[in-house]
């Protein structure tokens, strides 16, 4: 038993190692989800270890199978916050996300345990609070395994779309683009420029900072296969508005040259579709072809010389 008690120990040791210095993966959305929501079940696995050493402490026998769960949790908690702190000496930052991560795998993983724990099955009104423990257990890994699903549907979904890039006109989704100095909101197209009555868009307001726009990002990489790249845009302001579209790719080295980019200017109260051919930005680096392999990104700013149009609808970007 002590020996086993000594494991339990040096695994919640580990864990906690883990969660501290192990590096990142990568910079993705889908690795970023995935290693915000390993912390559920890594807490999980501290809760339930736990448990398991304050059962081995006959000290701790008189605080009851109640008192024992609450220690579980709460030093998952403790740990939990104190792994987030001591991230910040390693240049990460702690997260209240992180932490949160943490108490649901902790409640998930000891709320199923007690549903089948033998010291609770002989317990008063065992029936009622294995019930309760397994409801509260199973919704809160639901709720930890919701990131994950959401980011796993949000790819099939970007890849089931393709070759349109991004359609606001179906439905409002703007996982994949990220504001730049601006702010997004879902919005009805105002009659003059919309093709039907209702008309769904996303409305673009552009602050006051560098290059205010829209970054899209993780985009489905090779468009070898078409020749255009097309951008449906509405500017209802009484102003040009002097915008440019950049696309890189993942071996860009985040210099001008390395890069297309071209200029284009919104006429005041049009709505416009920006015709792109691909072998131009193929063409766009000074010193290399960019790879339509393996395009990473695309940006559409306002210029820092246009006139100060704040607003603008964008509908629809894809591939001809």
């Amino acid at each position: 038993m002590k020996r086993a008690y000594w494991m339990a120990l040096l695994v919640i040791g580990i864990l906690l190692a883990a969660v501290v210095f192990a590096p990142v993966p990568g910079d993705t959305r889908w690795i970023r989800t995935l290693h915000n929501s390993a912390h559920a079940p890594i807490f999980g696995c501290v809760s339930l270890l736990t448990l398991f050493v304050v059962r081995g402490q006959p000290r701790l026998a008189a605080v009851g199978v109640a008192g024992q769960y609450a220690l579980a949790l709460a030093a998952a908690v403790i740990l939990g916050i104190l792994t987030e702190l001591l991230q910040i000496p390693s240049g990460r930052d702690a997260s209240l996300e992180d932490a949160l991560h943490d108490v649901i795998g902790a409640v998930a993983l000891l709320g199923i345990f007690a549903a089948f724990d033998s010291r609770v099955r002989v317990s008063a009104h065992s029936g009622a609070v294995r019930l309760a423990a397994a409801t509260i257990g199973i919704v809160a890994l639901v709720v930890a395994v919701a990131p994950v699903t959401r980011a796993a549907m949000k790819y099939q979904q970007r890849d089931a779309r393709f070759p349109v890039l991004a359609d606001f006109t179906e439905r409002y989704d703007r996982y994949f683009i990220l504001q730049q100095w601006a702010e997004f909101t879902p919005a009805k197209l105002p009659a003059p420029w919309a093709s039907q009555a209702g008309e769904a868009a996303m409305h673009v307001e552009l602050l006051d900072g560098a290059y205010p726009g829209l970054d899209f990002i993780e985009l489905r990489p090779d468009w070898s296969g078409y020749s255009t790249l097309a951008v449906d845009l509405t500017n209802p302001t009484s102003l040009a508005l002097q915008l440019v579209l950049r696309v890189h790719d993942a071996a860009h080295n985040d210099e001008p040259a390395d890069r297309f980019s071209r200029r284009f200017e919104l006429s005041p109260r049009t709505r416009q579709i920006i015709r792109i051919p691909l072998q131009d930005v193929a063409a766009g680096p000074s010193t290399r072809e960019l790879d339509l392999r393996n395009v990473a990104g695309m940006i559409i700013y306002r210029t820092s010389n246009s006139p100060r149009a704040s607003e603008l609808y964008f509908s629809r970007a894809w591939l001809e």
